[in-house]
């Protein structure tokens, strides 16, 4: 399908409904993510007005990958600037807490076959090797290519060659480096899998995990009944995410932490995703109450018979027994688990209840990839040196 493709170009002047006509186009014939569909993008595009530079790839004439970068220079540890460039990210913190996740390009697929995701890191490996030949077309130079949140560590497993975990190796496609900056495990509840095994949700997770929901909502029920509602519209949506808002800042302020809508961008963003997403259903926000008390909300984004846990704000009392979080994951997972969804989806992250509540899913890993430059090369070799040194200090 995506094998052989002989024709890559980048844009810059392309005007954004033409875009989103291109990407709607692959989306429909990819098998890509919420995060790669142009739901997520497009919102992206508007609310960081970042210049488009558009990574093309075409077999036939016809487009078969996608993919948007922005310009980058870093200084690390030599005097000199690295230019390079983001995918589906900014490299600015402020901007990039929104956190996309299962990142990658968007590439077409002609249909469920043994070999899919290897067609995909193929295409995908011609689209690095494009971007990473120095200068790949208008704008700046990319000598480093920053791929965060993406399931592909690019080790000698799945096509590109590393000697070891954070350092930097000589690859086999075209002597790339690659540095493994950090690895994060996914989590997720298959519910096709619950429903063709003929138990509940509940009854699917392990002894103590259930005795810790059941009691929580035997104790929330002596006080009122629990409910999970959805928003009926946008308006209440974004009310509940306020709501939200109001129970997630003081349980990570408490934490030392600033809580995401610490930052202005973030909540921004939510509110175009919400009133972009929600009228058809690619959004939701679910409010859990025990009578008239609010004890949590959920945020979720929906795709393709899969629900992502986004983000979430409960409300944490005294008695620790309540487990606020637990039981309004296990209503909502119920919820989807009557309606026919195929995955429920905690995504990233090494929180507990994640792995009570859920499985393994595949590995999220931030992997920068470098051109051999000279300034490249010195720098892993002070990195090569560093590395030595503090063995030889740890040692004996």
């Amino acid at each position: 399908m995506t094998k052989n493709i002989t024709e890559f170009e980048i844009l810059t002047d392309i005007a954004v409904p033409d875009l989103e006509t291109l990407w709607r186009d692959l989306e429909a014939r990819s098998a890509g993510d919420f995060f790669l569909s142009w739901d997520w993008i497009g919102c992206w595009i508007a609310a960081t007005g970042i210049p488009l530079r558009i990574l093309i790839g075409r077999k036939a004439g016809r487009v078969v990958v996608l993919g948007l970068v922005a310009a980058s220079q870093r200084r690390g540890r030599i005097p000199f600037a690295i230019p390079g460039a983001f995918l589906h990210s900014t490299g600015n913190p402020d901007q990039d807490v929104i956190t996309i996740e299962y990142n990658g390009f968007l590439v077409a697929h002609d249909g469920p076959s043994p070999d899919m995701g290897q067609a995909r890191a193929q295409a995908e490996d011609a689209a690095i090797r494009f971007l990473l030949r120095g200068q790949p077309g208008p704008g700046p130079r990319i000598d480093e290519l920053h791929l965060r949140n993406v399931t592909r560590s690019f080790t000698q497993d799945n096509r590109m060659a590393s000697a070891s975990g954070a350092a930097t190796a000589t690859s086999r496609h075209g002597g790339l480096h690659r540095e493994l900056v950090w690895s994060k495990p996914s989590w997720r509840v298959d519910l096709d899998a619950i429903r063709a095994s003929g138990r509940t949700y509940i009854d699917s997770l392990s002894a103590n995990t259930r005795q810790q929901i059941r009691r929580s909502m035997r104790l929330y029920e002596q006080q009122g009944k629990l409910v999970a509602t959805r928003a009926r519209d946008v308006p209440q949506a974004l009310a509940f995410l306020d709501g939200l808002k109001t129970l997630h800042q003081p349980y990570w302020i408490g934490r030392g932490e600033p809580g995401a809508f610490a930052f202005p961008f973030f909540e921004r963003f939510q509110r175009r995703l919400i009133e972009t997403c929600h009228p058809h259903g690619g959004v939701e926000l679910v409010r859990i109450s025990r009578g008239d008390t609010v004890i949590g909300y959920l945020y979720n984004l929906v795709y393709r018979r899969q629900v992502y846990s986004y983000q979430s704000g409960f409300l944490f009392e005294a008695d620790s027994k309540l487990k606020p979080g637990l039981v309004s994951h296990c209503l909502c997972i119920e919820m989807h688990e009557r309606e026919g969804a195929g995955v429920y989806d905690f995504m990233a992250g090494d929180n507990r209840y994640k792995a009570s509540l859920g499985t393994p899913g595949p590995d999220m890993h931030y992997v920068v990839l470098r051109r051999p430059t000279l300034p490249i090369r010195l720098e892993n070799g002070l990195r090569s040196v560093r590395g030595v040194l503090r063995s030889l200090m740890r040692s004996p």
